[in-house]
C-alpha cells in the first residue's frame, strides 16, 4: 500500500508533526510504501537549530528511523524561506506544487497533519 503523509502543522504550537513522524515510522516496519511530505512550518523538524518543538523527544527519537529505513522526505519549497537545513542530517528532496500533487494523487491512503 501506498501512503502518504501531509505534515503542514507548526511544530511549536502542536503535536501532530511528532505524531505523524511517529506513525510513520510504525507503518514503515510493514509492506507499506511511505512518503512524507513537508510543508509550512512543520518543515522545521529537519532543522538541528530547533529545540523548543512540541514533543521534540518524539521527533528525535523517530526521525532517526525514517533516515534508516530511507523512507523518502518531500520538503515544499515554498516552505523554505528562513529554515537553513544545509546542516540538516536528514535527506529530502525539495518539491514545488505540482510534485506535491503527483505524489498525493500517487498514494492509496494520505494522512493529513
Amino acid at each position: 500500500m501506498k501512503i502518504i503523509f501531509l505534515i503542514r502543522s507548526s511544530p511549536y504550537e502542536s503535536h501532530k508533526p511528532a505524531e505523524a513522524i511517529r506513525i510513520a515510522a510504525g507503518l514503515g516496519t510493514g509492506n507499506n510504501s511511505i512518503k512524507v511530505i513537508l510543508s509550512g512550518e512543520s518543515v522545521r523538524i529537519l532543522s538541528q537549530d530547533e529545540d523548543d518543538l512540541e514533543d521534540i523527544d518524539i521527533i528525535e527519537k523517530f526521525l532517526p528511523i525514517i533516515k534508516d529505513w530511507e523512507i523518502p522526505l518531500y520538503v515544499d519549497r515554498d516552505s523554505m524561506g528562513g529554515i537553513d537545513l544545509k546542516k540538516s542530517p536528514y535527506s529530502f528532496r525539495t518539491v514545488d506544487n505540482e510534485e506535491v500533487a503527483e505524489i498525493l494523487a500517487g498514494g492509496h491512503s494520505i494522512f493529513v497533519f
